[in-house]
This record gives C-alpha cells, structure tokens and sequence, in this order.
C-alpha cells in the first residue's frame, strides 16, 4: 500500500533510533543525486534486482558522486575497488574532490566537511581506513601531492578531548581512526591547540558511556525479561552500535586497559539480547503508530538498522578473534542474519523509489544502513 508524504518536522519523532550516521540533505542535492541515480540505474552491467546482501541498492544509490556521504557508504559496503557512476574509484574521489582545507587551532589541516560526513572522522573510518587504503596511499589534492597519511595528521591535529568525550556521538569513528593508527605503546599526541591527547583515556572513556548509557538493558538482560522501554543507549547513534563496534576496533588493537575486553565482551552479549528484544520493542513501538504516513518503512529499515550494524560488530568481534559466541548465542546471531537478508532480498524486489517519494531522509538512511549490513554480512 502507497502511502501518502511524511511532515519532515515528524522525522525524529517518528524514528525509533532518533540518531542516525547520515547528514541532513538539502532538498537540491537530493534532486541532483536522485536523478543522476534514476537516469543511470538501468545501464549497470550486472546489477539485478531480487538479490539478499543489498548489492543492487548500493550500485543503483551510492554511486552518484553528488552525495560524499552515500559514495562513503558505498565504500563501506563494497570494499576499496568500488567505482562511482562515471568509473573512477570512489576512494579518489573522496580525497580529490571531497577533502577540505579546514581550520585546525590557528593553522590549516586536511580534512572533511562536517556536513557532508555527519560525524567527526567518520569517511577516514569507514571509507578509507577500515577498507584497508594504507596511510601511504597517494592522491592529488590541489595540485600537490598528499597521502592519506596527511588525512590521520590532520585529524589527529583537529581532535580536541574536552569537546568530543562527552558527545557519545562525536566519537566512535574518531576512536576506529586513531586506533587504527596509533601503537598503544605511544598512545599520547598533542592536538592543534597544544593540548594533550590520550588514546587509552579516550577509549575508556567511551567504554564508560556505553556502559552507563546501557545500564536499564544490562538490568533487564539479568532479570531475563524484555524491554519495557527505551535505553539512554537508544539514543545514541544507530542505538550505540557504532559505539560498540569502535570499542571492539580498539580492543583488538591493543587497548584493553587492565579490563576492558571483559567489560566490551558483556556489551557484545548486551547486544546479541537485543537482536531480539529490540526487535520486539520496534514492533510495538510502529504498533501503536501504524497509522502514521511512512510507518511501515521507518518500521523496516529500524530493524534493519539494528540488525545489519550489530552484524558488523559480532562479525568484527568473531572473525578478529576479540570475542566468542556461546552456541545459543550463535544461534540467535544466525537467526537475525536470516532476517537480514530476507529484509534486503524484498527491499530489492521493492526498490526505494516509494520511499524516495515518500521521504528523503527515510529512503537516505535506506540506503545506508543496506551498506551497513552488507558490510557486515561480507566482512573478511
């Protein structure tokens, strides 16, 4: 069933994860990136409908070069190969065409615009860093030549503790970026300003915000029963799965504090609880909203969302050695990737043309979060 246009004054009160990875799009680049997708969508070679890891959507929607963030996420999806509409390699796009001068305590460092990534360092996280593009990688930026290398300089410059520890949703992808890069053995740095920086500080701060933010869940979890309602951790970004898979990032890269794998291996069982129980308290939650315009898809791609970032981090966690599953809880792991893919297998019978109609910011995240899933559901 169509239905009708959604109030954009709505979109938060109407989402289930109120924070989500993707920037506000204006009504003008959404056209642009709309029709440039619409127009190209037919000469994929290859690309078909009616698949389940969400292949087709990422080629028809990720690869219009008019929208950074959805060519990041498609980056993320399909590896560091991947090629926007006109053939180049998504990465070179990103740092020839995308990457800034930005200002940085008095001098000038390279850098991303914060309205095109959403979210401090999220493009060197998940677009060039986590895909495995080395700092060595070399690129032409203005005509000069630079390395991705530069990219890390600059965040590392840019990075300011006291601003971003007590924003949970300013720092997952900081945390992947910089444990990425810097040795626990020489955790400290000195950002633009001259002030000190401490890794293993920022980490076990995060760990904390985690922690408490999940606090009501954690107590349900022990009482074996379901949720009654919504967690501080709900409101953080994708429901703290990014929070969770940068901190299972930093663990395996060394920063594990005195206890903090055992602390992150609780918020990995946290998490695989939810798959369930927060399946059940979305359902309830578009229950009581059915007849709102759009329900059905924010209803869909909430338990997408959760579902396809949760993979990625018990994909990460599993395959890096970080943590193990006890036999029920793969099960229940196996299960929601069951669902997954039945939830990307319709979404490509369907397309996003309703959704698209229906609302941009919906079909946008749509759009994002089949990159999160798919990148989970393939992760090497």
């Amino acid at each position: 069933m169509r239905e009708g246009p959604v109030n954009p004054k709505a979109i938060d009160r109407r989402a289930f994860y109120p924070a989500t990875c993707h920037p506000r799009l204006s009504r003008r680049q959404f056209l642009a990136g709309a029709g440039v997708a619409l127009a190209g969508s037919a000469a994929i070679p290859g690309v078909g409908w009616a698949a389940d890891d969400g292949r087709a959507i990422i080629q028809k929607y990720s690869t219009v070069s008019e929208d950074p963030w959805a060519v990041a996420h498609g980056i993320r999806a399909m590896g560091r190969g991947f090629r926007i509409r006109d053939g180049r390699l998504a990465v070179d796009h990103l740092l020839e065409n995308v990457l800034i001068s930005v200002p940085a305590g008095g001098t000038r460092v390279l850098g991303f615009d914060a309205d095109a990534e959403a979210h401090p360092n999220a493009f060197l996280a998940e677009a060039l860093l986590e895909p495995g593009v080395g700092v060595e990688h070399a690129f032409t930026h203005e005509g000069r030549r630079r390395t991705l290398g530069d990219v890390v300089e600059g965040a590392r410059a840019r990075f300011r503790p006291s601003q971003v520890i007590p924003v949970p949703n300013a720092l997952p992808w900081s945390l992947i970026a910089f444990a990425r890069t810097t040795s626990p053995v020489r955790p400290r740095w000195t950002n633009a300003w001259g002030e000190a920086v401490d890794l293993d500080v920022v980490v076990e701060s995060a760990l904390q915000l985690l922690e408490t933010a999940s606090l009501p869940l954690a107590q349900a979890m022990r009482e074996q029963r379901g949720e009654s309602a919504k967690a501080p951790v709900h409101a953080f970004t994708c429901g703290g799965t990014h929070m969770l898979y940068a901190l299972l990032v930093a663990v395996h890269a060394g920063y594990v504090g005195t206890d903090r794998q055992a602390r992150v291996r609780r918020q990995v069982d946290l998490m695989v609880w939810r798959l369930g129980v927060d399946v059940a308290l979305i359902e309830r939650f578009y229950k009581e909203r059915a007849r709102n315009p759009g329900a059905s898809w924010f209803e869909i791609d909430a338990k997408l969302k959760l579902l396809g970032h949760a993979e990625e981090c018990l994909a990460f966690g599993v395959k890096r050695g970080v943590v193990a599953l006890t036999p029920a809880q793969q099960s229940q792991r196996r299960a929601a990737v069951r669902r997954v893919r039945h939830m990307l297998e319709d979404l490509e019978g369907r397309g996003l043309d309703e959704a698209k109609a229906l609302d941009r910011e919906i079909f946008r995240q749509l759009i994002g979060d089949t990159c999160h899933a798919r990148h989970g559901l393939t992760l090497a």
